[in-house]
């Protein structure tokens, strides 16, 4: 019945193609045409990967209100490198303020930029941050620093500051004060400002602006537990509509990289993070799929022209192939209106099967030109004799891929319904479209008077004479190969499919290797502080768990203490004195006050210098060097003195805008979670009220058993936890059940198929073998080389089983159609062997990407389509010989 009915509409194709071949072709250009056209105007890309994954899972809902509920926190990660130095930290910090500064000039591309805290950014209740030992310091400071400053601003001179300060550090060095290598660095990173404003104001290059910061000052910078590494946060604005969703962002954080790079030589910094990675695998596979392509078309097209004789035949195939895409095209259009990213690659399937039915149509009509038939009944026997194996052929490769159309995972679903649906499209344009336009040029003898040479494989016909002595030979090898299929296993890692020496790759990896730190963190919601505070004290006890961060984690310790103390600090302050004006420069009086407090700073030195304290003495130095510089110019034209005015002033309204600031900070009270700083609050509180926690890792959970487990402890605690880690987990196990799925479906939906079209398990068997035992072959080499499965390569199977199922089923009709013919001296061999041939081609040029994934894809590819080739053309001969399956005695001997 099935042979029945695929005979009636062979036959009615033939009649439409052989009474209009002009119209077939044209109503088909004009379907593409149109196809093209809807395409180009409503067909859209929709990058976001969160639509990969099925809405309706579980664990997707959870991920995807959090998002709502939170915001995007995906960050940019950039990483500074530290060192263990304390000279290298300051330059870290210089490094992030440089970059940050260049940054901000991007805020429609920049978000967000998280790298440290300031006094400001921690509102009037910033004291209460300071640890307890820096508050009863600020307490002792304020009954010294206090009344000076005071009486300072009585007279608000120059001189008298530089002199107050000098006997300042005259009593700290004489009570050990400034030993405290806190205040140590507090006092000479604000003199050495002052020295560089007042060398700046001499030189007539006065920048403005404060002298004296109290806002920023104590500044908290983002470094790692080991203060190797300083951790910026960059959230970029994203765009889905594009391929690459942080295409403007990532230039423009690589630009200023560069350039502070060029600012700070020899300080190594990098930019990680999850959607840099994205970013770059994107880019890196871009590039190599482009440089495959052009390999593959440039080598499919040399061995058409070869094997076809010519350019036109080759051409001819192309075009309809063409046809086929815009169709689907169109198609998707109609159907879905968008591609995601993985259904954008529906092209390269269609390259890889569609054409291959062309091949068939194509040889089959050369062997019987070379008979001396007519081009009407070459072309109308090529498409009766080839059309039901190219038929059965196309169907079993829909099957693959509708295999997954009710998967949960969307991406694959959409990239089965395009491809499988796409497959039939061209199985349609095949059997019309390229048969009409062989039987135009044939008539109008466009084609080469000479035909191809290379039409069939007799050399395997004396392979397969003795059919049992190259069975026993294959099985032979087959034993030898055996060990290898139980070594081959399923590498999860993410992070080895990516390109080696990739800049987000390697920070990545030292992000892992040398912090506290991950870009990926799981996330627990709590409906109140206190169930916040009983969840984070659980997850920290579990052993799979680096870091906790929620706003508990920042609400700060011993407030009732603080509190008293700076009760007592605001006693010592005292009442603001009255605003003096401002009095001449005497210089004079500079520079005595100038040679003071070098004395004090000599002093100092020796106590430093004493102590072994060589960092801060070399800062030391430095600044006695700057305030050297100021006594120089100052003594060598004293008339420069009116230059210092303007920093006078300043200086007089920065210390009574310091105290003052420092009053408001030290009347604040306790901070609560309703009084946190707001850009806290925004990061950990969600529009519902609820707050998350964040939890990262404490080992490298790219390595999928540390995520697993990471996974696993986290729901001992709470079963809807869910973020990054938790998704990535599930999508992976996803895909593999989808593909493991979509293989079994696929074999039993072709047993089925091959059954009705055969009405013989003798039949499907035989169908099968080639299939079989290619596999087997496959997984052997797979496990002999190293090469694992992992969630880029394992899209091979089901385009290799309908690729494996497809060359035997025409092998094998072949082989009946001939009944005691000899199936090596005809065109199939030649056309299976070019399929797979072209298969090899086309993903033979991912053996040289720089993706790992794409090039293990290539690898499995290149293997699955050898040994099914090989299959094919040795195996199954020789098995239908040595049972005679329909009684055929093949001459080859």
């Amino acid at each position: 019945m099935f042979e029945t009915l695929q005979n009636r509409l062979l036959a009615g194709l033939w009649h439409l193609i052989s009474r209009a071949p002009r119209s077939v072709v044209w109503c088909a250009v004009f379907l593409a045409a149109a196809s093209t056209l809807v395409s180009v105007l409503f067909l859209r890309l929709d990058s976001d990967q969160d639509k990969l994954v099925s809405r309706d899972l579980p664990y997707q809902q959870r991920y995807l209100e959090v998002l709502r509920n939170f915001g995007d926190q995906e960050y940019l990660y950039v990483v500074i490198q530290a060192g263990a130095e304390e000279q290298g930290r300051t330059r870290a910090r210089a490094f992030a303020d440089a970059l940050a500064t260049r940054l901000k000039a991007a805020p429609d591309q920049i978000q967000e930029i998280h790298y440290r805290t300031t006094a400001s950014d921690l509102g009037p209740q910033a004291l209460y941050y300071a640890p307890l030992k820096e508050a009863k310091s600020l307490v002792g400071m304020t009954s010294t620093v206090g009344p000076v400053a005071m009486d300072w601003l009585r007279s608000g001179e120059l001189a008298d500051f530089i002199r107050r300060v000098g006997s300042l550090l005259d009593g700290g060095v004489r009570h050990g004060d400034a030993a405290d290598p806190a205040l140590l660095e507090t006092a000479l990173g604000g003199l050495d400002g002052f020295a560089d404003r007042l060398n700046a104001a001499l030189d007539g290059k006065d920048p403005g602006g404060p002298v004296i910061d109290m806002a920023n000052q104590g500044n908290h910078y983002f470094f790692t537990a080991n203060q190797r590494l300083l951790i910026m946060r960059l959230l970029p604005a994203k765009d889905y509509g594009t391929m690459d969703v942080i295409a403007g962002p990532l230039a423009t954080v690589r630009t200023a990289l560069r350039q502070t790079r060029a600012e700070f030589p020899g300080l190594q910094a990098g930019l990680t993070g999850r959607p840099v990675l994205q970013a770059d695998e994107m880019a890196t596979t871009n590039r190599d799929m482009t440089r495959a392509s052009i390999i593959s078309v440039i080598l499919v097209g040399l061995l058409f022209m070869v094997v076809l004789h010519g350019w036109l035949r080759p051409l001819l195939v192309i075009f309809c192939l063409g046809l086929a895409i815009a169709m689907t095209f169109g198609f998707t259009t109609v159907t879905l209106g968008v591609l995601n990213l993985l259904s954008i690659v529906f092209a390269l399937v269609l390259v890889g099967i569609g054409v291959d039915f062309g091949v068939h149509v194509v040889l089959r009509y050369i062997e019987e030109r070379k008979e001396g038939k007519s081009v009407e009944d070459a072309v109308r026997i090529s498409l009766m004799q080839t059309g039901p194996g190219v038929i059965v052929g196309a169907i079993t490769s829909v099957c693959a891929f509708y295999a997954v159309l009710w998967s949960d995972f969307t991406g694959l679903a959409e990239l089965g319904l395009i491809g499988g649906t796409g497959i039939l499209i061209s199985l349609v344009v095949m059997l019309t479209v390229l048969p009409a336009l062989l039987l135009m040029a044939g008539r109008r003898q466009l084609f080469p008077k000479s035909l191809p040479h290379v039409t069939s494989l007799p050399v395997l016909g004396r392979l397969s004479a003795r059919p049992g002595r190259l069975l026993s030979i294959l099985a032979l090898f087959t034993l030898l190969l055996l060990p290898g299929l139980f070594r081959v296993g399923f590498n999860y890692n993410l992070l080895e499919l990516q390109a080696r020496g990739l800049e987000s790759v390697d920070y990545e990896k030292r992000m892992i290797e040398d912090s506290d730190e991950s870009t990926w963190f799981a996330v627990s919601v709590a409906d109140s502080a206190a169930q916040l505070d009983v969840l984070g004290e659980k997850f920290k006890a579990l052993p799979s768990v680096g870091k906790i961060e929620s706003l508990v984690d920042y609400l700060p310790r011993n407030q009732q203490r603080k509190a008293a103390l700076f009760r007592q600090a605001s006693a010592n302050l005292g009442a603001m004195p009255p605003v003096v004006a401002a009095a001449a420069i005497d210089t004079k009086s500079v520079l005595e006050a100038l040679d003071s407090l070098s004395a004090s700073l000599d002093n100092l030195a020796e106590k430093l210098f004493a102590a072994g304290a060589g960092e801060e003495l070399a800062r030391l130095d430095r600044l006695m060097e700057k305030l050297d510089a100021v006594y120089e110019k100052l003594a060598a034209d004293p008339r420069l003195a009116a230059r210092l005015t303007p920093v006078q002033s300043r200086l007089q309204a920065d210390v009574r805008d310091g105290i003052g600031q420092l009053q408001a900070w030290l009347a604040a009270g306790p901070v609560t979670i309703d009084t946190l700083p707001a850009f806290l609050r925004s990061l950990f509180i969600g529009r519902d009220g609820s707050m998350q926690l964040k939890i990262t890792p404490r080992h490298d959970i790219w390595k999928f058993a540390n995520l697993k487990t990471f996974i696993r402890d986290l729901r001992s605690i709470d079963q809807r936890i869910t973020g990054v880690p938790v998704s990535v987990y599930e999508s992976a196990q996803l895909m593999k059940r989808t593909f493991l799925s979509a293989a079994i479906v696929t074999l039993a939906l072709v047993s089925v198929l091959l059954w009705i079209s055969g009405r013989s398990l003798r039949y499907v068997l035989l169908a099968l073998l080639p299939l079989s035992v290619g596999m087997i072959w496959l997984l052997s080499l797979m496990g002999w080389l190293g090469l694992d499965f992992n969630l880029a390569n394992f899209f091979a199977i089901p385009i290799l089983i309908a690729v494996g199922v497809d060359g035997g089923v025409h092998c094998l009709a072949r082989w009946q159609e001939l009944r005691n013919g000899c199936l090596f001296s005809t065109t199939t061999p030649t056309a299976v062997a070019l399929s797979f041939t072209t298969t090899m081609i086309g993903f033979g040029g991912l053996l040289f990407a720089h993706h790992r994934g794409l090039a293990s894809l290539g690898w499995v590819m290149v293997l699955g389509s050898l040994t099914g080739m090989l299959s094919c053309l040795l195996v199954l001969p020789a098995a239908l010989k040595l049972f005679r399956y329909g009684q055929s005695l093949d001459k080859e001997s």
